[in-house]
């Protein structure tokens, strides 16, 4: 479902009518630089992807002979994309002081633990555990679906402060039954809304004390990003996000000016230790 938008805007009409066996590299490459010119890198990307994992799937079922995505390249010139920023310690304890206790869990369960906002709505009581969740499902767009990956079908392990508040919010919650949704939508049938739990009931809270550029991508984006800089591997980060680790070194994981900053230092101090007189 994460995909049918953009194959559906992006590729169809280029591409759809022609059959797969006649389709080139060439034609397929100049469909991504036409999109480069107004779409950002990660999106003509994703584009290329789809198109692998297109024609993988037909040479899987012998459609075509061989896949012809396989040498696509991203241009090197696409449209500048938005400015990837993450919270900072400081902006993480802002933000709590200002959230109720399901949105401050939900935040939470987002920067604390990496999740992805339809795998914490996607929750239920008997996913629960003392020191973890299980994510067996999430919501996408208000259809219950299975995780995005098989990689995203994980043991998440909770921060003592999550359980803690997970433990406060459960107190309140009435429907306690194993299928029951930890975070229900008004009825009860459902679980919540992203966008309007977010819309509705976290940004305007969050714009009060200009945090209001966040989103549920920085919050994990911020979750990986701290995690580095706290010495957590990256396989764990990945494991505990449910992707690649590749991914989540090259598209999660930012690095701060401080750090930065403080590998200039440690640089500087190899070049020209304390005691040469640099002129």
């Amino acid at each position: 479902m994460t995909a049918e938008a953009l194959i559906t805007t992006h590729l169809l009409p280029e591409l759809g009518p022609l059959p797969l066996k006649s389709i080139t590299r060439e034609q397929m490459q100049k469909v991504l630089d036409a999109k480069a010119r107004n779409l950002a890198e990660s999106v003509v990307n994703h584009l290329r992807f789809h198109l692998r994992d297109i024609f993988n799937l037909a040479l899987g079922e012998r459609a075509v002979e061989y896949n012809p995505a396989l040498a696509l390249h991203t241009p090197a010139k696409c449209k500048p994309g938005k400015e990837r920023r993450v919270l900072t310690a400081a902006d993480i304890r802002s933000a709590l002081g200002v959230l109720p206790v399901r949105e401050r869990l939900i935040f939470r369960f987002g920067v604390f633990e990496g999740m992805r906002p339809g795998e914490i709505l996607g929750l239920q009581i008997q996913d629960l555990r003392t020191q973890s969740v299980l994510v067996q499902r999430r919501v996408y767009k208000g259809d219950i679906d299975s995780p995005k990956t098989k990689r995203s079908i994980r043991e998440v392990a909770m921060t003592e402060g999550t359980r803690t508040l997970l433990q406060e919010w459960l107190e309140v919650l009435k429907d306690q039954t194993p299928t029951a949704w930890v975070f229900p939508s008004e009825t009860g049938r459902t679980p919540l809304s992203r966008d309007n739990l977010w819309r509705r009931s976290i940004h305007p809270r969050l714009r009060e004390i200009r945090l209001g550029w966040v989103n549920f991508q920085v919050l994990r984006r911020s979750y990986a990003t701290l995690c580095r800089e706290a010495g957590v591997d990256a396989k764990t980060r990945a494991d505990q996000m449910g992707h690649h680790v590749d991914v989540n070194e090259n598209e999660y994981t930012m690095t701060t000016l401080a750090a930065r900053l403080e590998a200039s230092r440690k640089l500087e101090t190899v070049v020209t230790p304390e005691n040469v007189v640099t002129g």
